[in-house]
């Protein structure tokens, strides 16, 4: 069936039946007939064929390094509301913190017809960059850091984490160290330096064996947590406070420590970072950062609607400001 036979059956133009599944004025008498005809056929329009026409398929990919991360299912489930609103729908593919397959992906995702492109970048340099900026789409990056020439939302870890080292200073906290998975990759390698620089700026000992990391690539950041919770275990002097650079972290790190008998706070201070829901139903309840994930999605869904609707390339750098969560375990 098509919009001809359906205008035909109503006994209006086709022009109106377009209006009508576009969204346009009709009538309402008009209206009213071809609902009619909808209900009774079962009809509606080619998917296929409204995007050969208006070149758009309503579709938005997304881009992110995995869904084992309880922040990054945050930020999609804030994303498709938030583009769904906006009458599109998101296909989402993982790259695993591969460049190739980040590289990969994004060529399948235009081939597929995307509207644009929102990129959660954990791994970042000038063949990304280039990709990037080849593509015939508006794009949109976030993550802790941003690409030059494209339009990017920071959630700003420098500052989340000099939070976090502030409030333990002021607790009297001067032996710190950290947790984390392979603080080889961008984003690990970006919350350590972060760490350390304002524990400098402190005049803090940095003491590289109590910044532990975990090089397990297929280990969950629960898995990272409990691991590297032995290891705090094992010290011949433990730090009095250690960050974790993920929520998960912290938790899996606290079920061990829990399990061994050393009490948080009183003789080991852990924080997060992300603040999961779970994170303040723990005893103790977990003191993170909030990473304003509402705010970086309106920033991402407005900057990327802003390209696709002006059909022009827009660049800005938008940095998101994070918040401290204090609670029972520092």
């Amino acid at each position: 069936m098509t919009l001809n036979e359906v205008g035909k059956m109503a006994g209006v133009s086709r022009m109106t039946v377009s209006r009508y599944f576009n969204g346009g004025y009709v009538g309402e008498e008009s209206r009213a007939k071809i609902e009619k005809i909808v209900q009774e056929t079962g009809f509606r329009p080619s998917a296929q064929a409204k995007a050969l026409k208006t070149r758009k398929t309503e579709t938005i990919g997304v881009m992110i390094s995995s869904l084992d991360s309880a922040l990054l299912v945050n930020v999609i489930n804030l994303l498709h509301a938030s583009m769904e609103a906006a009458g599109y729908q998101i296909l989402i593919m993982r790259y695993l913190q591969s460049k190739q397959l980040l590289i990969q992906q994004i060529r399948n995702l235009i081939a597929k017809g995307v509207d644009g492109l929102i990129v959660s970048l954990v791994v970042a340099d000038d063949e990304i960059k280039k990709e990037l900026e080849l593509c015939p789409v508006p794009v949109v990056c976030f993550g802790p850091m941003g690409l030059e020439g494209i339009s990017s939302v920071i959630h700003d870890d420098n500052s989340g984490l000099a939070l976090i080292v502030d409030e333990l200073v002021k607790r009297g906290h001067k032996e710190i160290g950290c947790l984390g998975p392979d603080f080889d990759s961008q984003m690990s390698s970006v919350r350590i330096s972060a760490i350390q620089c304002e524990m400098k700026r402190k005049g803090l000992p940095v003491r590289k064996d109590w910044f532990l990391q975990c090089r397990d690539d297929t280990a969950t950041h629960y898995e990272i947590g409990r691991r590297l919770a032995a290891e705090v275990i094992s010290l011949s002097s433990m730090p009095t406070a250690m960050i974790a650079l993920s929520d998960q972290i912290a938790i899996g790190a606290l079920a061990v420590l829990a399990k061994a008998g050393v009490k948080v706070p009183v003789q080991l201070a852990i924080t997060g970072y992300g603040n999961i829901d779970v994170g303040s139903f723990l005893n103790p309840a977990l003191t993170t950062v909030d990473m304003n994930l509402q705010e970086i999605v309106d920033k991402i869904t407005f900057l990327l609607l802003e390209q696709i609707n002006k059909n022009q390339k827009i660049v800005e750098k938008v940095h998101v400001k994070p918040l401290l969560i204090v609670r029972e375990s520092i």
